[in-house]
């Protein structure tokens, strides 16, 4: 089942509609489209629409689109378009997650990589076995290092990571979120061996941040689904640790 736009995002794709041509929005600008609405409540949205990434707020009552967000910027790989015709020809629940949702804001993108999809749990084999039939080699994450080697040195194409899921919270028209990719590729480099240098989603992680393109907080959230949130809140959190903590923690490291 779809997830409903929430009362925040119609909000939001109100004012977008009134207000798309504008290069700054002002309080009364938001005023004049909620009109009923009290001074406190279209603060507390507009400082909700900053914390969710939808407005960049430029100064005090001055804010601005944040273009970055949502996914219509997101141009997926030839053979992930590929699944996604199929996929959405044989009507399942998947969707699309890693390199694809992340390669804009990267500086360096391989010619050829592994695609993430996630798929309905109950459906797993029966599409392992309809991308196998299409000539495209899907694996399991499990198999995945093995596959990839083997395979990189006998075909052009890309290999499919399927992953099984019941969870469709952190998707939108089958692309997953940006937080969402964020965790999965970081997952798939640092425990499946998935062939992207660590640097490379390092510095994409630094582009998001500065374009206003990931929430933070919404990425420690979702860190749990994958057991990563030790992780992740080290990462979120790094610019405000000091070189003292660093070092003593390097210490204790070397203890173990």
């Amino acid at each position: 089942m779809r997830k409903q736009k929430s009362s925040l995002e119609v909000k939001y794709q109100l004012i977008k509609e009134n207000l798309r041509t504008q290069l700054n929005i002002y309080f009364n600008d938001i005023q004049a489209i909620f009109p009923d609405s009290p001074k406190s409540s279209l603060y507390w949205m507009l400082s909700k629409m900053v914390d969710e990434g939808y407005l960049k707020r430029v100064r005090n009552g001055v804010y601005s689109f944040n273009e970055m967000k949502g996914k219509s910027a997101v141009y997926l790989s030839n053979m992930a378009r590929q699944i996604k015709e199929i996929l959405d020809e044989e009507g399942f629940e998947y969707y699309i997650s890693g390199m694809d949702v992340l390669s804009k804001f990267m500086q360096h993108v391989p010619e050829n990589y592994p695609i993430i999809v996630f798929v309905e749990k109950t459906a797993y084999q029966e599409i392992l076995w309809i991308l196998r039939e299409k000539n495209i080699m899907a694996t399991e994450p499990t198999l995945f290092k093995e596959t990839f080697y083997n395979y990189m040195y006998t075909s052009e194409k890309s290999i499919v990571i399927l992953y099984k899921t019941d969870n469709f919270n952190y998707e939108e028209n089958n692309i997953a979120t940006t937080e969402k990719a964020f965790i999965d590729l970081f997952y798939a480099i640092t425990r499946n061996k998935y062939p992207l240098a660590i640097q490379e989603l390092a510095r994409a992680y630094n582009n998001m941040v500065r374009l206003g393109a990931i929430d933070q907080r919404k990425l420690v959230k979702t860190s749990y689904i994958r057991n990563l949130q030790y992780d992740i809140r080290y990462i979120v959190e790094s610019k405000y640790i000091t070189e003292d903590a660093l070092e003593f923690v390097n210490n204790i490291r070397r203890e173990y």
